[in-house]
């Protein structure tokens, strides 16, 4: 935060007013939405572990990350890739 506040010439304090009143959201939401975006395919099409996703997209451990998919989502990461696999399944035997 203190970096892009830097860039934006602003201190933290003033960049995240500013953030919050153009997104709706703090600056700590939107990088955990972004986290999670950035996870969510590699937790459904993946067989990398929590810990390597987790360490992948900026998260400081596979907890944080669960915690994280489940505001954004409602969903853990194995219940995503669960409810992704059971898509596809299905997907493959109506094709068939």
């Amino acid at each position: 935060m203190e970096r892009i506040a830097e860039v934006a010439n602003l201190c933290v304090r003033q960049f995240s007013r500013a953030f919050v009143s153009s997104t709706g959201m703090t600056p700590a939401k939107a990088i955990e939405r972004l986290r999670v975006e950035a996870a969510r395919p590699i937790v459904e099409d993946s067989r990398r572990t929590s810990d390597e996703i987790a360490r992948l997209v900026g998260f400081l451990d596979p907890h944080r990350m669960s915690q994280s998919f489940i505001r954004t989502l409602g969903h853990t990461p194995s219940q995503i890739r669960r409810l992704s696999r059971q898509a596809t399944a299905a997907d493959q035997h109506s094709t068939n």
